[in-house]
């Protein structure tokens, strides 16, 4: 693959709409773009959920929210009109950031037409063994990942090897680091204590991923004798899951109160230890700096666990079968035992018991 330069003034756009943990997987790929040529503009297009995550200048100089509310099929249907005009002016704001690249880190039909539609002239993607739904097809530009089982932080940066063929150490560009006040209070009523992030959730979509309430129960129980704080995280539509923990557990954890996207990214930032399945929390916890242990049912653990030292990866499913698990089978989860979890917590704390440590090692 020819190398190409990348010159000041010229308009790059990343195109990455999805999920919390994809979005944040895709954040080292700042950091090259910006070494290799920092006068350049950078752009991203994200749907709203995630977009709080990304951070302003120096990093990226526009931000493009694609309008998936307004286009939902059943919105469409009844405002027809007004679901157009959104994507009309979504494309026309785009269009107005004058990209002569477009990057497609997705690699599906929607992300691959988002890109041919904002007029990039170049449009660097996956080719067919790397990408989705024929979405190669409207790249002009094709990379072929090294690996069929690529870590996903790995495979964006792959993606760039045309304009920034150098390896550098990762680095996630979130906004301050300094947490909010209802934060900052929430936080300091542990004092010096481990506290240790419990986030039982998983999307509705992706709910194969989900260990079972009465798992993570005693798992809450035992860190509470141990004389940890067991962080309960939680987002939108989780309220009973969380109340069925508590319950079994005897009040253990401790909830957090509602938070946004960014509040929790600042109290993840703040435990010693987290705990949970392949979700976006979880690769928010580790790529700042905090040790996870992640619970993989039919999810590929290469694929999207944790990168770097210091994590327990739990994956039962996948140790020495010849078959992995079909994707989106329940069970495979639920042949995690809480032994091995809460061991697994035990190993990676064993060096902080009675420390007394503030903040985790960053």
């Amino acid at each position: 693959m020819e190398s190409m330069s990348l010159c000041d003034g010229d308009g790059v756009l990343l195109v990455r709409l999805g999920a919390v943990g994809d979005v944040v997987r895709t954040l080292p790929c700042l950091a090259p773009l910006r070494r290799v040529a920092p006068g350049i503009r950078l752009g991203w297009v994200v749907e709203a959920p995630s977009a709080a995550l990304l951070p302003g200048r120096p990093w990226l100089d526009d931000v493009f929210i694609f309008p998936r509310g307004a286009l939902r099929p059943a919105r469409l249907l009844r405002e027809p009109v007004r679901g157009l005009r959104a994507f009309r002016d979504f494309i026309t704001r785009v269009r107005a950031f004058r990209p002569g690249l477009s990057v497609d880190f997705q690699g599906s039909a929607k992300s691959s037409l988002l890109g041919w539609l904002s007029g990039a002239p170049l449009r660097l993607g996956f080719d067919r063994t790397g990408a989705r739904e024929g979405s190669f097809l409207l790249s002009n530009i094709r990379i072929h990942p090294s690996s069929a089982r690529l870590n996903r932080v790995q495979k964006n940066l792959e993606l760039l090897r045309p304009v920034a063929p150098e390896v550098y150490p990762l680095e996630f560009p979130f906004r301050s680091d300094r947490p909010s006040e209802k934060v900052a209070r929430f936080l300091e009523t542990f004092g010096d204590r481990i506290r240790v992030a419990v986030h039982p959730g998983t999307s509705r979509r992706q709910n194969h991923k989900q260990w079972p309430a009465e798992n993570y129960a005693r798992l809450v129980a035992c860190f509470r004798r141990e004389g940890w704080v067991p962080i309960l995280t939680w987002g939108p539509g989780e309220e009973d899951l969380l109340s069925t923990i508590q319950a079994l557990s005897g009040h253990s954890g401790v909830p957090t109160p509602p938070l946004d996207l960014e509040e929790m990214r600042q109290i993840l930032a703040a435990c010693h230890l987290f705990v949970g399945g392949d979700t976006g929390p979880m690769h928010l916890a580790w790529s700042q700096g905090v040790p996870v242990v992640v619970l993989f049912g039919s999810t590929d653990p290469l694929i999207n666990g944790p990168m770097g030292g210091g994590h327990r990866v739990i994956a039962p499913a996948w140790e020495g079968n010849r078959r992995p698990p079909v994707r989106g089978d329940r069970s495979a989860i639920r042949r995690i035992e809480p032994e091995a979890v809460m061991q697994a917590a035990f190993d990676l704390l064993s060096s902080r018991k009675g420390a007394g440590a503030g903040a985790p090692s960053r």
